[in-house]
């Protein structure tokens, strides 16, 4: 359990110095303070799980107090320590802030006052807990939606594209059971390659449905201006490549030459690239790595291994090819773009 803060409102010092000398073991860091305004204070500087307030205090009494914290910290667990036990009272309280414990003076420590706590620590720490979950619950209804509008739009589009998602799913499942060797246990590592897979496949999902267009590489250039300003150098097989027209699924090739990039750079530095536009039947994109260590550093990655074989898949999908060549610290990329007519 992480170290949470605790909070003891009483306006008597001794009460105050007594609760210090028999909480200073314990697993929780104990805050003080003497009145009901110093109280609201430490709420404004400190994440407060447990508040345990006297009732009987001038100025601000505990009520008045254990409101105003239901109301700016909802989730800081209440409990009263008071030497005044009138059942009403008892249940007025209980009743209007939602107190966890109503303990009395004088207490037992062991047997009523650390328990007490320790209980209410554990209760927090559960609310806390539950709230994460709700989120990423709530994250992976997103994606759960993302998919199923996406799949939704996908019948009203052609059976093109949805071939096309048939096929990247199959290659994602191929690459998900080479993963894990017939192991039903995932590791962090799995884990972490299979989201990286997952973070691209809903990237070609924006993509869906597919749209041929004509473009040149001049399209790219404030995404070119960028890699430039972080000393990538960028050259040109001929004058003519930036202006060719190709005809293709343009945010497909986006894709791809980011998602390559964003591996190469896992070990390398920009500056340690040399990226080459050239014009054979189709357009090539050779990624130079000069660093030969991070170059084999990286190839040799479980992770990149697998997010290039999936680029490479989703390549060949449209006509292009992902190849690595270790001898000369390259990796290229066919992307099958064609002149257009």
């Amino acid at each position: 359990m992480d170290r949470f803060n605790v909070l003891f409102v009483d306006d008597e010092t001794n009460i105050l110095n007594s609760i210090n000398r028999i909480t200073i073991q314990e697993d929780f860091k104990s805050l003080f303070a003497g009145s009901g305004e110093k109280a609201l204070e430490q709420f404004q500087e400190n994440e407060i799980a447990v508040i345990v307030t006297d009732m009987r205090m001038p100025k601000m009494n505990g009520l008045e107090l254990l409101e105003k914290v239901k109301e700016i910290s909802p989730n800081t667990v209440r409990m009263v320590l008071s030497g005044y036990a009138q059942i009403s009272q008892v249940i007025a309280t209980v009743n209007k802030v939602g107190v966890f414990k109503y303990i009395t003076k004088p207490w037992n420590n062991e047997e009523e006052f650390l328990p007490a706590i320790r209980e209410a620590l554990k209760y927090y720490n559960l609310v806390k807990e539950n709230e994460i979950f709700k989120v990423q619950i709530e994250e992976k209804n997103k994606l759960y939606k993302k998919i199923l509008d996406s799949n939704n739009n996908l019948v009203k589009n052609s059976q093109k594209d949805i071939n096309y998602i048939k096929v990247v799913s199959k290659i994602i499942f191929d690459l998900k059971n080479s993963m894990y060797d017939g192991s039903n246990n995932e590791c962090s590592t799995q884990k972490h390659i299979s989201e990286l897979i997952d973070k691209v496949y809903f990237q070609y999902l924006e993509t869906v449905p597919s749209i041929s267009e004509n473009f040149n590489l001049t399209s790219l250039q404030p995404r070119f201006d960028e890699l430039k300003s972080r000393k990538l150098p960028i050259i040109y097989d001929n004058n003519n490549t930036a202006q060719i027209n190709y005809l293709g699924n343009k945010r497909v090739f986006e894709l791809i030459f980011n998602n390559v990039l964003e591996v190469i750079t896992w070990d390398s530095k920009e500056e340690e690239l040399l990226l080459n536009f050239m014009h054979n039947t189709t357009l090539n994109i050779n990624f130079f790595i000069r660093n030969k260590n991070n170059f084999l550093k990286t190839i040799s990655k479980p992770e990149a291994k697998l997010i290039l074989n999936f680029l490479d898949g989703l390549s060949k999908i449209f006509g292009g090819k992902i190849t690595i060549v270790p001898d000369k610290f390259l990796i290229n990329i066919n992307t099958g773009l064609k002149i257009a007519d």
